[in-house]
């Protein structure tokens, strides 16, 4: 268990190599250090110390660096969750250094065709004024401009933690994803069920059922929730629920233009999948939508969960009109 003490700022993190590559480039193997010493830079305290933290900006960010906490995350009414730059940036680890962080895992991937790296973060959060604690879990994006990070964002898997922590709302929803044995190549089960979806196997009557049999566990739990979307989003459980969210919430969607792309090394069994995309419904239109999906396959290649983080909502939330 790592604890980061409320007297003492610093702490270790331990973090875990992503899976090996099929492919590797002095670019991404560098992009991986640098992120790598950004956060050891900041679990040794020093964007928490007056007389270390500007040196430790000016090492790692550039002049026009833009942190966003806001976009995917700003509907549960904590202030800190805003927008940041280069001079205003020491607030948001000010604020981080009210909780004590214990049990972290970070794990990182370098997409290959996202031009940037993807990070999962997990930890139990402590607030030091409430005494509340939380299981927190974050995918974090990073854009490196030569040695400098010009961009980062923030995704919380539910951003309602932070009102929780602080004490503004008095519970926690939370949904439990079953417990599973990873699959040794999830990447080649994800790419072969994303082709029967392509085809139209899990939506045609005389195909659905054979796909869902063959790809969804019985007992999947897909968490499609988020404070901030209204009907018909949320936890879908099973074959069914599969069956629902797959054709009558994400399938009534026309998309306009439709980006996917995915990576393993995150978590053993999972892929973590980055859908960019314009969509219509019913007449409305949506541009730039983008979702993660961490979805776990077992070792049957059956799907066992998938987990939805949404990193603009609000974009999500504008194709649906009231009572649709």
């Amino acid at each position: 268990m790592i604890k980061r003490d409320s007297q003492d700022s610093s702490f270790e993190v331990p973090v875990e190599p992503a899976a090996p590559k099929r492919s590797s480039s002095n670019i991404s193997t560098r992009f991986e250090a640098r992120v790598g010493e950004f956060f050891a830079a900041w679990g040794e305290g020093r964007f928490n110390k007056p007389e270390t933290i500007e040196a430790a900006k000016e090492e790692f960010y550039s002049k026009d660096f833009s942190l966003d906490v806001a976009t995917a995350n700003a509907h549960n009414g904590i202030e800190a969750c805003k927008q940041y730059t280069f001079a205003t940036v020491n607030a948001w680890f000010d604020y981080l250094a009210g909780f004590d962080l214990a049990d972290m895992v970070v794990t990182t991937v370098t997409p290959s065709r996202d031009g940037g790296l993807w990070q999962k973060v997990t930890n139990t959060a402590t607030s030091k004024l409430t005494g509340l604690s939380a299981r927190v879990e974050i995918i974090i994006t990073y854009h490196l401009q030569g040695d400098k990070f010009d961009r980062m964002s923030l995704i919380y898997a539910d951003p309602m933690v932070h009102a929780y922590l602080n004490g503004t709302v008095e519970t926690l929803e939370e949904v439990k994803l079953p417990a599973f044995e990873a699959h040794r190549d999830p990447k080649a089960i994800y790419e072969a069920a994303l082709d029967a979806w392509g085809s139209g196997e899990f939506a045609q009557a005389e195909t659905k059922q054979a796909a869902l049999n063959k790809f969804v566990h019985p007992e999947c739990v897909i968490d499609a929730s988020s404070t901030a979307l209204p009907k018909p989003f949320g936890v879908f459980y099973g074959q069914i629920g599969a069956d629902t969210w797959t054709n009558e919430v994400i399938g009534k969607w026309d998309f306009t233009r439709l980006e996917i792309s995915a990576e393993t090394g995150l978590k053993p069994g999972c892929v973590l999948q980055k859908l960019d995309c314009d969509a219509k419904l019913e007449g409305i239109e949506a541009k730039g939508i983008v979702i993660f999906s961490e979805l776990a396959y077992d070792t049957d290649g059956k799907c066992v969960y998938t987990k939805l983080y949404f990193a603009n909502p609000s974009v999500v939330a504008s194709l649906y009109v009231a009572g649709s």
